[in-house]
């Protein structure tokens, strides 16, 4: 009997193990079904903005070398990405001041040119720039017996093709510089952005008298969720590098205009070249050397803003002040901060110097446009008209209008009549459409994108981003859980398991 009572224990034992083993491994496969569900909820939910890596059981990639690289140069980027977000978000409160100071500054100075007497001002600017255009058209059709009218003009198709490319190509170099910006600050490849940036930048540069365009190109790029101090660095940078190559080809030009191409420039337009070159080298050398010396650097601002004061030409002291020694900071952290990676500066000043190769030249091209490439000294009247090209912008430099409107039409028909001859006016046309006009349309057609698409489809992306960020902490959590019971569970039932024994 005793014998017949412990056979039926080890029966109902191994009855009851085995129906716990049933009821938890049905409860671990309804547990996996359910994680799996979740998972591919999750997956639709995370539809990518940039990169999302996708990974399936059904497609594998090969262990070969160039996986390996590129996975290794991800984890990279992932990782320095994840740096720099800690280094923006871990920035003192004081630092935090002043950048959010810096920020407000911006903030004014773009609602000061969207202000009602600014828009009015620009709007007769641009009436200004039709009127010249309109002018320069009556004189050549009533002044002189060369003028070829436009349905009589013999348009060489090539050259006209090669104008094109070099416009384009010059804007992306223009692109490429702030793209890498960007890039080297963030780790996110924003080619868009790059590119509405660099012509708010250019389009405000044309509109405002003297060049303004830094704060509304911060001011994009803040909206864009570039971090601040990016956003306030990339616009200063940009000019840096912009004025160091500017002054570089401007000088070798100046020095070819007074020695080898003498004859062929008059002696209104070498001096008002000449004078254009000094005021922008001075700028850039007072501020450059204001950034290396520090003391002295802020006796000479003080004494330069008390002479503009006296001079009536500023009315805020203080204000003005404030605002140079601003500038001069903006200078000496661009300047240490680029001292440190020299291959950035080596990067930065060919895409610059190449996009002022590329525009001066365009003019030997309108020319071929009109007359056709030349069978001999090709070489030469390339190089005239390069030259050319650099003393028509250096003139136009220190005129207090935007895009330097009439010094720049006055020196290109001075220079290219000679050349030219009856259709002059129409490559002056072309040469202000590929400088000028080119860059207002592309301003003009970018703010109204943005107002009317642009901002409400980035206010859905950022959306989606977010949703996405949260589907993955999500996802995370979704499957440390189950891991968590899936190993209370083996815990519980070895115990069990070992009670049994």
């Amino acid at each position: 009997m005793s014998n017949l009572k412990e056979e039926e224990k080890i029966e109902i034992k191994e009855n009851t193990s085995l129906n716990e083993q049933q009821e938890s491994e049905t409860l671990e496969v309804e547990e996996i079904q359910a994680a799996e569900e979740n998972q591919e909820v999750v997956e639709t939910l995370d539809a990518p903005v940039e990169e999302v890596k996708v990974e399936t059981d059904s497609v594998k990639k090969k262990d070969n070398f160039f996986s390996r690289l590129i996975d290794k140069h991800r984890k990279k980027k992932e990782e320095k990405r994840k740096e720099i977000e800690d280094e923006n978000a871990s920035i003192s409160s004081e630092e935090s001041e002043k950048l959010n100071k810096k920020l407000d500054e911006v903030d004014k100075e773009t609602k000061k040119v969207n202000s009602k007497k600014q828009k009015i001002t620009s709007i007769l600017l641009l009436l200004f720039n039709v009127a010249l255009v309109v002018a320069l058209l009556l004189w050549n059709l009533l002044g002189s017996d060369e003028f070829t009218p436009l349905n009589l003009l013999d348009i060489h198709v090539w050259p006209l093709l090669i104008f094109i490319l070099f416009i384009e190509l010059s804007v992306l170099f223009d692109v490429v510089s702030t793209h890498r910006m960007i890039y080297r600050k963030t780790y996110r490849s924003r080619w868009a952005l790059a590119y509405k940036s660099v012509g708010i930048l250019r389009y405000y540069d044309c509109v405002i008298p003297l060049s303004g365009g830094e704060a509304f190109a911060v001011s994009y790029l803040v909206n864009r969720d570039v971090p601040g101090a990016t956003s306030l660095s990339i616009p200063v940078a940009k000019l840096i590098f912009q004025q160091i190559s500017w002054n570089i080809v401007g000088i070798f030009c100046i020095i070819f205009s007074q020695t080898t191409y003498s004859s062929q420039f008059s002696g209104f337009v070498s001096a008002t070249s000449i004078i254009g070159f000094i005021l922008i080298f001075a700028a850039m050398a007072g501020v450059l050397f204001l950034s290396v010396s520090k003391n002295l650097g802020k006796k000479l601002v003080a004494w330069f803003t008390k002479i503009l004061f006296k001079l009536h030409l500023i009315k805020d002291y203080d204000k003005q002040y404030q605002k140079y020694m601003k500038f001069i900071s903006d200078y000496q952290e661009i300047i240490r901060e680029y001292g440190k990676h020299p291959f950035e500066i080596i990067l930065q000043m060919f895409f610059h110097g190449g996009r002022y190769i590329l525009t001066y030249s365009i003019p030997f091209f309108i020319y071929c446009i009109f007359k056709g490439f030349p069978a001999v000294g090709a070489g030469e009247l390339f190089s005239t008209f390069f030259i050319s090209a650099a003393l028509i912008e250096l003139a136009s430099s220190f005129i207090p209008l935007p895009g330097g409107s009439g010094m720049n039409e006055i020196t290109f028909t001075v220079i290219f009549s000679q050349f030219l001859e009856g259709e002059t006016f129409w490559a002056l046309l072309l040469w202000r459409f590929a400088t000028y006009y080119l860059y207002l349309i592309r301003g003009l057609a970018i703010v109204t994108y943005d107002t009317v698409y642009g901002n409400k489809k980035y206010k859905w992306v950022k959306k989606r981003m977010a949703l996405q960020q949260e589907s993955q902490i999500f996802k995370k959590q979704q499957i440390d859980s189950f891991r968590a019971e899936r190993n209370k569970r083996r815990k519980r039932e070895k115990s069990i398991k070992s009670l049994n024994k």
